[in-house]
């Protein structure tokens, strides 16, 4: 695959995934891009990239990131208090990003790495190990976006439900190199009543896998966490990507 990227699947592990999955609806598979997880996390932590803050607000849009941050500490504390209210009550939700274009005019702005990472999402030998895994032949594209959690980022309890835009299963790629579980940034499943039935650290290197929809959280990024939490996720879907 171009970039040196491509699939590093342990049959014996991937046996063990895909049982978890058809039992549970949800599953973790280690090691999935060998030694490309170190490239991918070097890349992202390159300070060169402008990164986008996602939050729930009325605009429906990001922010830059270095623009939120330069904010006057008096206003940068108005717009977290603002985000926090709204967390107390509902969804909302608090993270960096970078949207993964592979083609179009947006392409060419996309850090080739990451380009190279969802072309590889979308090559015919991981959507085939995609089907696999699911045993879901209705599997035919993959998007992707590079996220980054820094400390106090977080993600509410959400379902991920969306049918118009055909997903199928969320899928999540944890590249923070030696993650403590004490600092935070755990993907969390819920039950019906709000319970947390199961909570995954972002082991480097690990696909993490749920059907959709599936309520769950990103618990928040401890404040003395020494690193950014980065990962790039997505979704696998019934339709092809436009």
């Amino acid at each position: 695959m171009s970039d040196g990227l491509n699939l590093a699947v342990d049959e014996v592990d991937f046996a063990v995934a895909a049982e978890r999955l058809a039992r549970t609806g949800r599953t973790r598979l280690p090691g999935l891009l060998g030694e490309g997880a170190g490239r991918l996390h070097d890349e992202m932590a390159d300070p060169i990239h402008d990164w986008a803050r996602a939050f729930h607000n009325p605009f429906g849009v990001d922010v830059s990131a270095a623009g939120f941050d330069a904010q006057s500490d008096e206003d940068r504390q108005a717009a977290l208090d603002r985000i926090h209210a709204g967390a107390a009550k509902g969804l909302q939700f608090l993270f960096d990003r970078l949207l993964i274009h592979t083609t179009g005019d947006e392409a060419s702005h996309t850090p080739p790495l990451l380009k190279a990472a969802v072309e590889l999402f979308n090559s015919e030998a991981y959507l085939a190990f995609a089907r696999r895994l699911t045993g879901d032949d209705r599997i035919v594209s993959a998007d992707g976006q590079a996220t980054r959690y820094l400390p106090g980022h977080f993600l509410n309890r959400h379902t991920d439900a969306n049918e118009a835009s055909g997903r199928l299963y969320a899928y999540v790629v944890n590249l923070s190199p030696r993650w403590r579980a004490e600092w935070g940034g755990h993907l969390q499943f819920l039950d019906e009543t709000g319970e947390v039935t199961e909570s995954m650290i972002p082991a480097f290197g690990a696909l993490n896998v749920f059907k959709v929809p599936q309520s769950h959280a990103v618990s928040v990024v401890a404040p003395f966490a020494p690193a950014p939490r980065y990962s790039i996720i997505g979704w696998w879907r019934s339709q092809a990507l436009t």
